[in-house]
């Protein structure tokens, strides 16, 4: 019966300590979410010219850094097909063709270069979102270790 006693003890204190420790558990994001931007317009030394540069809301923020998952749909941004983004639009009506504004994609840093999907294949991702105040060229947003979710 101690055994029996002792074994619940372990496997409550791992069940808990699981619970505490969740970053590997990623958080669920919504494209309203990523939306919560103003964008903002200054000089760039870089660019010598006047850009627009994202200010995030706090909600998006507390994001960085963070393992996230959304739902989207695929594109590439390379004719070689390992190069994508997951746009909150289809191909028809995303960023690129000037139906939708920067929050809209997320640039996609796959694990594995090896990747081939179709264009505006609609799947989840999940990564680590990493937030581009525009201080470095890029999008605003990217997905490091990107992977599809089953």
């Amino acid at each position: 019966m101690l055994k029996f006693i002792y074994f619940i003890f372990i496997f409550i204190g791992i069940s808990s300590y699981s619970i505490q420790n969740n970053s590997f558990v990623a958080e669920e994001i919504t494209w309203e979410t990523l939306a919560n931007i103003t964008l903002k317009e200054v000089w760039s030394a870089t660019y010598k010219m006047k850009i627009k540069k994202p200010v995030f809301d706090a909600s998006v923020k507390k994001l960085n850094g963070k393992m996230v998952s959304i739902e989207g749909f695929l594109i590439p941004i390379t004719t070689y097909g390992n190069e994508f983004v997951v746009s909150a639009n289809p191909y028809s009506g995303c960023y690129f063709c000037g139906k939708a504004g920067i929050e809209s994609i997320i640039e996609l840093k796959f694990e594995s270069n090896n990747i081939r999907y179709k264009t505006d294949r609609h799947l989840t991702v999940e990564g680590k979102l990493i937030l581009n105040d525009g201080e470095e060229p890029g999008f605003i947003y990217t997905l490091q270790n990107a992977k599809e979710v089953k």
